[in-house]
């Protein structure tokens, strides 16, 4: 399945490029991710959702009135953490860092809503780990009486479903802004962590690559690349 979406994106994103009603952009989103479902923890300990990021380049192209093509590279950092604080001066948790390289495509229909465009889209998106770092925090009377260790595992690359919408204003000279949200849904785990001490039982959440955004796109104005002829969207 890897293989196939990669080669996939790689053959349609060259045969984009050498079209003429192509716009290439730069895109940026802050996101919140969180632990896949089946975490296996006891009852004072609990997962929590971090904030990360998301950035990187992307190509566009239409196909019609309103049909529309997005392929993007990006990168990609999403956080959890295996956090316990039942008692009084008594915290820790351990914060699972995963970073990507993303490669999603997606396709969807875009209209009017008054002088502003929307575009709605679905697609599929490879993410391919880069590196991950689970990091232990400890607080209170904690900090000095328990032994920690944090191990990680499975991290593989897995495709994950993306929907997503987005509103927004083109320019004169064929530049355009837009802001909106998107999710990404991964169907299996890529990364698990096992947070284990000298006093209390492992505790083991996974992550799914799943997360949602809010996403800000540019796209260059005609003049400052090589495609030159008209282009709507």
């Amino acid at each position: 399945m890897t293989r196939i979406l990669t080669l996939a994106f790689c053959l349609i994103t060259f045969t984009i490029a050498a079209q003429t009603s192509a716009r290439i952009g730069l895109t940026a989103s802050p996101t919140i991710a969180w632990a896949g479902p089946g975490a296996k923890l006891d009852n004072q300990f609990f997962t929590v959702s971090r904030a990360g990021f998301n950035g990187g380049i992307t190509l566009a192209v239409n196909t019609g009135q309103r049909l529309f093509f997005r392929f993007s590279a990006s990168y990609s950092q999403q956080s959890f953490a295996i956090r316990q604080s039942s008692v009084p001066y008594f915290k820790t948790d351990v914060r699972n860092k995963i970073i990507n390289l993303e490669l999603p495509l997606v396709v969807g229909v875009s209209g009017f809503l008054g002088s502003l465009r929307h575009r709605e889209y679905v697609g599929v998106g490879l993410q391919l780990p880069l590196s991950h770092t689970p990091k232990i925090v400890a607080s209170g009377d904690s900090a000095s009486v328990l032994k920690y260790s944090a191990i990680s595992s499975n991290v593989k690359p897995y495709p994950v479903a993306i929907a997503g919408f987005e509103i927004g204003s083109e320019f004169k000279n064929d530049g355009a802004i837009f802001f909106g949200a998107n999710f990404r849904y991964g169907f299996s785990e890529i990364y698990s962590s096992t947070f284990t001490s000298n006093r209390f039982n492992p505790q083991t959440a996974g992550y799914k690559g799943t997360y949602t955004g809010f996403e800000l796109t540019y796209y260059f104005p005609r003049f400052s690349y090589w495609f030159k002829r008209d282009f709507t969207f």
